[in-house]
C-alpha cells in the first residue's frame, strides 16, 4: 500500500479512538538556531585571549602554565565543537539586557573583557573560566524564578573573574605541587611498600585543579562581593538568598517517575509490567542510601554548602536597604517565555548530544504539563528508536546512563526501568 495513504488511515484511526487528542489544539516547539559567524568570531576571541595569555607567561614554571591555559581554553573549544551555546537573537539580546544592568551600575566591571553565554546543557549551572567567559546554562536559568536571582548569578560568576579567583588558583596549584615540601612528601610516598595509591589521594586532595570549577574557599568571597556588584542595581536583593536557597534543592527534580511510566508506557495492547519498575539488589546494585553520610550527599550536590553560604550571607542582606527594589527591570514575559523554552531546548540538546535516558526523562517530565505537545511525543518515540537501535547493536550503555545511588531517585528509577524492559518491549512501546 502507497505509504501516503497508509498515514492517512493510521491518522484517522487515531483519531477515530483518541478523541481527547484531538479535542484539543495541538501545539509544538521548534528549536533554536544559531548565527554561526558570530559564533565563529566569538571562539577566535577567546583564542586569541588564550594566545595572549600564554605569551605573557614567564618563569620556571612557564611550561607547565602554558598547558593549564590551553587545557582552559580547549575544554571551552569543545563546547564550541559540540555545538553547546546558544546565541540566538531572543535569548542573547535579553542575557546582554541583563548583563548591562550590572555592567552599568558597577564602572569598575567595565575593564573586564568578559563575554557571556548561554549553554545548552541540563546540568545547572553557571560558571566563570577565568579568562572572561562566563557560561550560563540553560539547566540552571530554567530552574530559577526571577531575573533577581539571575542577576545575582551572573555577579557571583563576575566576583569570581573580578577577584581572580582562577588564576590565583591555577598559581596555587602549580607552586604548591613544584614546592620542595610537596615533591619531598612525594618521594617518600614512593618509597612505602602499603597503600601508596591511598597516600597519593591523600596528598593531591584539594590539589587538582580543573578548570571550569573554583574551590569552595572562593565561593564565600564571589557570595560577598557579587552581592555588593547587585546592591548597585535596582533588583531585590533578597534575590541572593532565594537563589541559594533554591540551588540547594535544585538537583531534587518534582517528576514522579514511577508513576508517570506505568501512566504513559500503560497500554491495553500492550499494559505496563510492574516488573519494569522492579530494583536490583546485590552486587550491582550500588550502596544503599542510608550508607551515604548527609556531609557526603551534600559534597556531592552540583552546589554543595548552600546553607553554610546562606547563613554567611543573610546577615549581610538585612542590613541593606531595600526599598523599591524590583525582581524584574528587564522584562517578565520575557523572563518567563525563555525559561518555558529552554526546558524544550534541554531536551532537543539531550537527544543530539546521545544523552538518551536524561532527554526521555525530560521529555515526560515536560509532558505532565504539556500533554498534546507534538515536539514532546515525537521526542519520546525517537528516545525509543535510539534506544532500541542501541540495545540490539549491544551499545544501550552509550546513550543511557546506569542506576546510581547517588543519582536523584525520580531519574534512578527511569534508569532502572530501561534497563529492566527488554528489545521486545521497546519495540513495542516505542
Amino acid at each position: 500500500m502507497n505509504c501516503y495513504y497508509t498515514r492517512l488511515i493510521l491518522l484517522f484511526l487515531c483519531a477515530s479512538h483518541m478523541p481527547g487528542l484531538f479535542a484539543q489544539p495541538l501545539t509544538n516547539y521548534t528549536p533554536y538556531t544559531n548565527d554561526s559567524l558570530q559564533l565563529v568570531s566569538i571562539k577566535n576571541d577567546i583564542r586569541k585571549n588564550y594566545l595572549e595569555d600564554s605569551a605573557s607567561i614567564s618563569g620556571e614554571n612557564k611550561k607547565q602554565l602554558i598547558g593549564i591555559y590551553r587545557d582552559r581554553y580547549q575544554s571551552l573549544a569543545d563546547m564550541f565543537k559540540e555545538k553547546e551555546f546558544i546565541n540566538n537573537p531572543e535569548a542573547d539580546g535579553y542575557l546582554q539586557g541583563l548583563v548591562a544592568q550590572i555592567i552599568n551600575s558597577n564602572p569598575q566591571l567595565k575593564k573586564l573583557d568578559t563575554r557571556f553565554l548561554f549553554s545548552r546543557v541540563f546540568w545547572p549551572n553557571a560558571f566563570s573560566s577565568g579568562e572572561g567567559t562566563i557560561v550560563f546554562n540553560i539547566g540552571l536559568f530554567a530552574k530559577l524564578n526571577t531575573e533577581s536571582e539571575v542577576v545575582f548569578t551572573l555577579c557571583h560568576e563576575l566576583a569570581h573573574l573580578y577577584l581572580e579567583h582562577s588564576t590565583r588558583g591555577i598559581l596555587h596549584y602549580v607552586n604548591t605541587v613544584n614546592s620542595k615540601d610537596f615533591q619531598e612528601q612525594l618521594k617518600e610516598i614512593k618509597k612505602s611498600k602499603y597503600e601508596v595509591n591511598k597516600q597519593l589521594e591523600k596528598l593531591e586532595k584539594g590539589l587538582v585543579f580543573k578548570s571550569r570549577r573554583h574551590g569552595r574557599e572562593h565561593e564565600d568571597e564571589a557570595d560577598s562581593v557579587g552581592l555588593s556588584f547587585m546592591q548597585n542595581t535596582g533588583y531585590n536583593i533578597k534575590g541572593s538568598l532565594s537563589c541559594l536557597a533554591m540551588l540547594d534543592v535544585i538537583d531534587k527534580d518534582s517528576y514522579a517517575a514511577d508513576t508517570g511510566l506505568q501512566r504513559n508506557f500503560n497500554f491495553t495492547a500492550y499494559p505496563f509490567n510492574k516488573k519494569w519498575l522492579k530494583k536490583e539488589e546485590g552486587f550491582f546494585g550500588g550502596v544503599p542510601d542510608k550508607a551515604i553520610s548527609t556531609k557526603e550527599k551534600d559534597s556531592l550536590k552540583t552546589h554543595p554548602d548552600c546553607k553554610a553560604r546562606i547563613a554567611k550571607l543573610t546577615p549581610t542582606v538585612e542590613k541593606m536597604v531595600n526599598d523599591g527594589r524590583k525582581d524584574f527591570l528587564v522584562s517578565e514575559t520575557r523572563f518567563n517565555s525563555l525559561k518555558n523554552s529552554f526546558k524544550f531546548e534541554v531536551v532537543e540538546f539531550c537527544f543530539v548530544s546521545k544523552r538518551i535516558s536524561r532527554c526521555l526523562y525530560y521529555a515526560l517530565e515536560l509532558l505532565e504539563t504539556n500533554p498534546n505537545n507534538v515536539y514532546l511525543v515525537t521526542m519520546i518515540g525517537k528516545c525509543f528508536n535510539e534506544m532500541y537501535s542501541n540495545q540490539k547493536a549491544h551499545t544501550l550503555n552509550r546513550v543511557v546512563d546506569l542506576p546510581s545511588p547517588y543519582a536523584d531517585k525520580n531519574y534512578d528509577v527511569l534508569t532502572q526501568f530501561i534497563q529492566n524492559i527488554s528489545l521486545g518491549d521497546m519495540a513495542s512501546i516505542g
